[in-house]
């Protein structure tokens, strides 16, 4: 597996809060559960959290990602790594993985963790993040900048937290197409002079560009 520039500079946060903010196609994520598994596969009986507000949502995306990776170096299913209940995956050290949706309030009160990566948190509530990471050793945070949100007022402060932004131009692995459609916003929001014809594909590029 080759890595992408998003997955270097992420691998070389060390704080132990890293906060993510990436556009569309950034590799975000899938970087980030790079990164977690190969911690999982080196370090011994180490508790990893995936938690984002929607488990039903993560099916489709996150975990759905986290399988393809895992077949990609092969060991999805084997002596080295099982998942079951398509939420928990087992790693014959004594590692665990296992994803958690928000839909309960209390879901998190009390979780003991190696690592939380709380996925799309701009989507979830600062109590929440609070009850879910206040016992984490590490902590990654990743979203895309909608709006401004308590990560940055309560986390990037903090002098225990590193924040970076990542963007498509970080995948070298994107499609084509997508880098297109991606370079297709700024083209509407934008003369060739830089100047805002647009305010809803300018948004659009803004965030998600």
């Amino acid at each position: 597996m080759k890595a992408t520039t998003t997955l270097n500079k992420i691998a070389g946060l060390k704080k132990r809060i890293r906060v993510i903010q990436g556009g569309q196609g950034a590799g975000k994520t899938y970087a980030i559960l790079t990164i977690l598994i190969n911690h999982a596969l080196s370090h011994n009986n180490k508790e990893i959290f995936i938690v984002s507000h929607e488990l039903s949502k993560m099916r489709i995306t996150v975990i759905k990602d986290f399988i393809n990776i895992c077949k990609s170096i092969g060991i999805y299913q084997t002596n080295t790594m099982k998942m079951t209940g398509g939420t928990h995956a087992s790693f014959n050290n004594g590692s665990f993985i296992r994803f958690l949706g928000l839909d309960k309030e209390d879901i998190g009160k009390g979780l003991r963790s190696d690592v939380v990566f709380v996925n799309e948190c701009n989507k979830v509530k600062f109590e929440s993040y609070r009850e879910l990471t206040s016992r984490a050793e590490n902590i990654f945070l990743d979203f895309n900048p909608n709006a401004k949100f308590w990560v940055h007022d309560e986390v990037i402060k903090r002098n225990d937290s590193q924040f970076i932004t990542v963007t498509f131009k970080d995948n070298e692995f994107l499609s084509q197409t997508e880098v297109d459609e991606i370079l297709r916003y700024y083209s509407l929001g934008y003369d060739e002079n830089g100047n805002e014809i647009n305010p809803y594909w300018a948004n659009m590029w803004r965030v998600y560009g």
